[in-house]
Order: C-alpha cells, then sequence, then structure tokens
C-alpha cells in the first residue's frame, strides 16, 4: 500500500517536471498523452490484485499501524535528562538548605520511567571539630528531600564518599 502511494507521488512528480521542461507544440501534447496512459495504470494496478483475490481488502490502510514503532531507547534518554536536570535542582536545593553535596543520582525503574527506584545522595567526607558535636545529617538529609519532592525516606540513600 504504501509503495502504491509512492509510485503515485513519483509519477506525479515527473508529469510536473516533464510538463516544466517540455517545449509548447506537437511533441507536447503525445507526451502528455503517453505519461496520461502511465498515471492511470499506476492509479490502478492495485485493482487487479483485488479482482484476482489475491489482495487483502483490510490490509489496505493497516500499514500505518506496523510502519511507525517506540524508539524506546530516546524515551529512556530523555526521561534520563529529565532525572539528571531534577538531581542538579536537588543538589541546589540541598546546598541552600546548607548541606554541601558532592553529587545527586535518581535511578529510575527502565520498565516504568515514571517511577523513581531511590535517590542517591553523595557527601563528601568531612572532619568535625573537636567542639562540635557528633552530627547526623543524613536524618536532615532524607527529611528534606522528602518534604521538598515527595520521595519516601527509605528510598534516599546518603552515601559519604
Amino acid at each position: 500500500m504504501l509503495s502504491w502511494i509512492i509510485s503515485i507521488a513519483g509519477v506525479m512528480v515527473l508529469t510536473v517536471l516533464l510538463d516544466i521542461i517540455l517545449p509548447d507544440g506537437q511533441t507536447n501534447k503525445y507526451i502528455k498523452g503517453i505519461f496520461s496512459v502511465v498515471v492511470i495504470t499506476v492509479v490502478i494496478a492495485p485493482v487487479a490484485g483485488f479482482l484476482k483475490g489475491g489482495a487483502d481488502i483490510g490490509k489496505l490502510f493497516d500499514f500505518a499501524s506496523n510502519a511507525y514503532g517506540t524508539d524506546e531507547n530516546f524515551i529512556y534518554a530523555v526521561y534520563a535528562d529529565a532525572y539528571k536536570a531534577q538531581a542538579a535542582g536537588m543538589a541546589d536545593y540541598l546546598d541552600g538548605e546548607g548541606i554541601k553535596v558532592k553529587n545527586v543520582d535518581i535511578v529510575f525503574d527502565p520498565s516504568n520511567k515514571k517511577n523513581i527506584l531511590y535517590v542517591n545522595i553523595f557527601l563528601e567526607q568531612s572532619v568535625i571539630d573537636g567542639d562540635s558535636p557528633h552530627i547526623n545529617i543524613s536524618d536532615g538529609i532524607k527529611d528534606a528531600v522528602n518534604k521538598r519532592y515527595g520521595i519516601k525516606k527509605e528510598d534516599i540513600r546518603v552515601l559519604i564518599i
């Protein structure tokens, strides 16, 4: 079906080109007549297949459903870029809250790209002064991310590198 449509378009383009190129006169009339027969032949060519019973009328317009598919790699790349941007925004948000993060990585489910599996938040190992008490900032980070982004606390991993 698709090849038939392409052949009709090709013959029409050739007809227009011939009309532009050929000079006026008797030759032009004969060539236009010959091309008219060619156009009619191309247009009615599938009818012969239908009359012989070799063609399935149900498949006549079925080319569109099979010609296009989903490019999963492209969709995955779009979601990966979106999550990368969200991770950068998350790092900026935590930086604004006074928490210095090295990197934020959002891991999502490849089969259901809207489902975030977990978030890795990487912190640099820092030293606490002798006067300062030991502070567990992991819970504070999880609370801040949970409050701002709605990600469950058990899906947030705070890792020290």
